[in-house]
């Protein structure tokens, strides 16, 4: 299959599956804005600073010399970690967004390390069955229509005893900023990513598609002293075209004064990684 034919059933599968959600999930994720406002607050204001992604790589078991697939991509934040890329890992990156592909590309040009780079949904993968020693899906399988599906993807790609990493959050994960949305913009919840496919509820899809899961949490929380980026990272959730300018300045001086108080705002998170082999 070539790389337009692959391009070409993607376009044709996201045209048969359109729906509301998966049109609001194109723009939120068209290029890499969003995400970036999201991962600054967490690099900034997080209380553990080993990272998470040095602690995904701490959890890696792959071989030095490696064919490793990644889904989701979006901006390339893990390949950008302290951790140096294995000389030998043959990395292909892989996102719907086009938009995401390109700033990723950009974003690790200076690397030194050779990626391969392809726009491709995790529902329909344009690899041959039995390619990769490793499959990552850092924090998208909750956007992912059919769960099960792609995870039967993910199978099928994985060499015998290969490993498929997806990290995800849980319940209690940044639970004070769904509580400010449901005070200052009448939001219950910001997203419903952790229903979908979260450390509670993600564990029964893994044991459907692998032999061997297991779960491993990452401790974190946040304590941000600027108001700005806190705002930042909730208007980037979808909810600035939701809510009035005057919502939006409500909770801005809450923030502000809030900090102006007690000098900080604490927010928990709650995120981890399934494990799981072929």
């Amino acid at each position: 299959m070539t790389e337009k034919d692959s391009c070409a059933n993607i376009a044709a599968m996201a045209t048969n599956t359109d729906s509301d959600s998966a049109r609001r999930l194109r723009e939120q994720y068209k290029d890499g804005s969003n995400l970036s406002a999201r991962i600054r607050l967490h690099q900034r204001f997080s209380t553990n600073r080993y990272g998470l992604m040095r602690w995904m790589f701490d959890h890696f078991r792959i071989p030095e010399n490696a064919s490793v697939l990644e889904l989701g991509c979006g901006t390339g934040i893990l390949w950008r970690s302290p951790v140096p890329v294995p000389p030998r890992w043959r990395v292909i990156l892989t996102d719907m967004s086009g938009g995401m592909i390109r700033e990723t590309r950009a974003n690790l040009a200076r690397l030194g390390h050779s990626f391969t780079y392809s726009q491709a949904d995790a529902q329909a993968l344009p690899f041959r069955a039995a390619s990769f020693d490793a499959v990552i899906a850092n924090h998208m399988l909750y956007h992912v229509p059919d769960i099960p599906r792609a995870l039967g993807e993910v199978r099928r790609v994985l060499k015998p005893s290969g490993f498929c990493y997806a990290a995800t959050m849980g319940l209690a994960h940044m639970r004070e900023i769904d509580d400010l949305a449901a005070r200052f913009f009448s939001i219950p919840r910001m997203t419903d990513s952790v229903a979908r496919f979260g450390l509670e509820s993600g564990e029964v899809y893994m044991r459907r598609a692998f032999g061997e899961v297991k779960l491993e949490r990452y401790p974190d929380s946040l304590v941000v002293t600027e108001a700005a980026p806190l705002m930042d990272y909730i208007c980037s959730m979808r909810v600035r075209s939701r809510v009035s300018d005057e919502q939006v300045a409500g909770l801005r001086r809450h923030l502000e004064n809030e900090i102006a108080a007690h000098g900080e705002i604490r927010i928990s998170k709650d995120t981890g990684m399934f494990i799981a082999q072929r």
